[in-house]
């Protein structure tokens, strides 16, 4: 905490005071509700590391018991189905064929029968050849198929997929070679933009820099940054999103370990400029009309903002944190459709 010069209004108590800055989150708390402020930190902080305990517990039981991983689950539950679908359609299929074959059976019982009383008769009156020999056997012939093949039941495989296949594709556009600070390494990639020629712009949150991806590629480019971190206009500290401003051919960059939202040009600049300060910056849109969206995460809110203007207008938050409709909590990201629609993946 560094002490403000002069006497400014506390954020908590709403009264003139000799007051300190938080370097955090930038707002001036007197002597009396600072020790609060440390507080709820330290509260805060503590749920931090709860978290990590309890994501530790879950990482474990994955490793121990890698049937449990919810992919795996989902692949089980298909299998569940699908073998279901199948077993239901055979019993409906044998309960059908089951229905012909009784008939046919007893069709068959009676044409034996008729062939049992003629080889009776030639038999007691000894009248008999051999043509009647042959006719006689090609009737039992014909009784066996009818037996084994009814003429009247026909079996056939439907062309139609009965179950749908399950595909799994594992799919690497950038990165893929393990965490580092290499150019073809990542360390926590946040946010990622797409532009027009499928060029990838990775946010590499923990080397303080924006990656360029060349579609096919196998290595990347620095775009922005990678000078460690550091809040001089050739740094970026813990970057989260980023964008692309067509009209400028520049990158717009959530520098959230700095608190400011950059401008870098994309050709030929080893430098960028700051456009927005003091914002708890997580995520970024830009709209068909050049409005710029900005999501602070430390203030629960969404501002638009007109590049070039000093204060954005609130979109959406703004009511503090929770978790009505009107509320947002943690980092998120944002979308903006072609109607100014904004959506905002609330944590």
């Amino acid at each position: 905490m560094a002490k403000a010069p002069g006497r400014t209004v506390c954020i908590t108590c709403g009264k003139e005071k000799a007051t300190f800055k938080c370097g955090g989150c930038a707002q001036e708390f007197c002597f009396n509700h600072l020790g609060d402020h440390k507080q709820e930190l330290s509260k805060q902080f503590d749920e931090v590391e709860i978290n990590r305990d309890l994501f530790r517990q879950t990482l474990t039981e994955q490793t121990n018991k890698p049937q449990k991983h919810p992919l795996i689950q989902y692949i089980d539950t298909w299998e569940r189905d699908s073998v279901n679908k199948i077993r239901q359609k055979a019993e409906e299929a044998r309960q059908l064929v089951f229905t012909h074959i009784t008939e046919s059976i007893k069709q068959l019982e009676s044409r034996l029968n008729q062939l049992t009383d003629q080889l009776r008769q030639s038999r007691a009156e000894n009248d008999f050849f051999e043509t009647d020999l042959l006719r006689w056997n090609n009737d039992l012939i014909q009784l066996k198929e009818e037996l084994t093949k009814p003429s009247n039941i026909n079996l056939r495989q439907d062309t139609t997929p009965l179950i749908t296949t399950l595909s799994i594709d594992v799919t690497s556009f950038a990165g893929g070679f393990g965490r580092g600070d290499g150019l073809n390494q990542m360390s926590n990639p946040w946010g990622l933009y797409v532009d027009d020629d499928q060029t990838i712009y990775v946010t590499d949150y923990s080397n303080h820099r924006i990656v360029k991806w060349k579609y096919s590629s196998t290595s990347g480019q620095i775009a922005a940054g990678g000078n460690g971190s550091g809040n001089s206009t050739n740094q970026l500290y813990s970057p989260t999103d980023v964008v692309i401003d067509k009209e400028n051919d520049c990158l717009i960059i959530c520098d959230y370990g700095n608190r400011r939202v950059v401008r870098w040009p994309r050709r030929n600049s080893t430098c960028g400029q700051t456009i927005i300060q003091n914002v708890g910056c997580w995520g970024l849109a830009m709209d068909n009309n050049g409005y710029l969206y900005v999501g602070d995460c430390e203030n629960h809110e969404v501002r638009r903002w007109k590049l070039g203007d000093t204060n954005g207008i609130i979109v959406a938050g703004g009511n503090g944190e929770g978790d009505h409709l009107n509320q947002l909590s943690g980092r998120f990201y944002i979308f903006v459709d072609k109607d100014q629609s904004v959506y905002v993946s609330d944590e």
